[in-house]
């Protein structure tokens, strides 16, 4: 099935120039764009929308890049790209080892910059299953390409982590799928563990099932592994 889904960027720059002049690039080059001059107002941007991704500047007037940085990983499990002038060797290692999944230093090739994201993109999205959007019954259904699940005439939406956690199961639908290989693609970075699974699969079950205790679709094999169910009556 085709996805009518771009991706959507976040790019957070103190500079009016550089934010129209990529805001208007990114989206010539099919991908939706939100905008943020301070690292307050990007933390305020993510609390209405869930980008895909987020470029983000060091020098900004209200805080550090880094701490932005910081701030948005724990309110959204996202990928960062730092564009910055600052280029020094500390700063780009700090980067790369705590923060962000690239590091492109101003001035910078526009056509570099676009390689990059697509590279960075494509490694945050899962694997889908055959079809963008999977029904688990007549009300509950799970769509990849708008990162949301719609339950009881409701819609939530997915975090890139509980879209690759879901992602896996629904490949895999009324299997049980171990634990360490959900966690190995939840998390390819290996940082992943019991208890981070845990927290993501109750919070999961609290967007997807009716009753988050005595859950009948995202379900669980004491000492082995996870399922989703698919087509439960």
């Amino acid at each position: 099935m085709a996805s009518n889904h771009f991706p959507l960027i976040l790019v957070v720059d103190d500079d009016p120039i550089i934010l129209r002049t990529l805001s208007l690039n990114l989206q010539a080059d099919g991908y939706d764009v939100l905008t943020a001059a301070s690292g307050g107002e990007a933390l305020l941007v993510v609390q209405q929308s869930l980008p895909d991704l987020a470029i983000v500047d060091l020098m900004l007037p209200d805080m550090h890049g880094f701490e932005v940085c910081k701030r948005l990983k724990q309110y959204l499990d996202l990928p960062i790209v730092m564009l910055t002038a600052v280029g020094t060797e500390e700063s780009i290692v700090t980067g790369l080892e705590e923060y962000a999944e690239d590091y492109i230093v101003k001035p910078f090739s526009y056509r570099q910059l676009l390689a990059r994201l697509g590279r960075v993109l494509k490694r945050a999205r899962p694997a889908m299953p055959d079809s963008d959007v999977v029904r688990l019954d007549g009300d509950t259904a799970i769509d990849f390409a708008r990162r949301q699940i719609t339950a009881g005439g409701r819609a939530e939406r997915l975090t890139p982590t509980e879209s690759r956690a879901l992602a896996c199961l629904a490949r895999n639908a009324n299997q049980i799928v171990p634990t360490e290989r959900l966690m190995d693609e939840v998390w390819p970075d290996g940082e992943g563990d019991a208890e981070r699974l845990w927290v993501l699969i109750n919070r999961l079950r609290h967007k997807l099932e009716p009753n988050p205790k005595e859950p009948r679709y995202l379900l669980n094999e004491r000492g082995i592994g996870y399922s989703l169910a698919v087509g439960n009556p």
